[in-house]
């Protein structure tokens, strides 16, 4: 079973439901962690779902996080860790446009 360490950027998300990543097909990852840093000057609210493959499940991991002007949220913490299945899909959004930069590190397990 071969193992892939992988980081994902994402910059300047805002008001749309935006994917950040999607599982391979036929893989599994774990999340290892995931930062949500609000790069404007005034108070916001984040939030980060899970959903299924085809879209018709989407569930709330966080939501409507405040975050803080010029800080980092961590919604993963104390070795605690999400497992994606294949054909997942992680999203961000936020109350504001252009608002967020999003890190994910992560493991895919093939």
């Amino acid at each position: 079973m071969a193992t892939n360490f992988k980081n994902v950027i994402a910059k300047d998300i805002g008001t749309v439901r935006t994917p950040i990543y999607t599982t391979p097909a036929a893989n599994n990852t774990t999340v290892l962690g995931l930062s949500l840093a609000n790069t404007t000057d005034g108070v916001i609210t984040a939030s980060v779902l899970l959903g299924d493959g085809d879209g018709s499940v989407v569930a709330y991991l966080v939501k409507d996080m405040p975050i803080p002007p010029n800080s980092t949220f961590k919604p993963f913490g104390k070795g605690e860790k999400m497992i994606m299945r294949a054909d997942d899909v992680l999203y961000v959004e936020s109350n504001l446009n252009d608002s967020v930069d999003v890190i994910l590190s992560m493991v895919e397990i093939v």
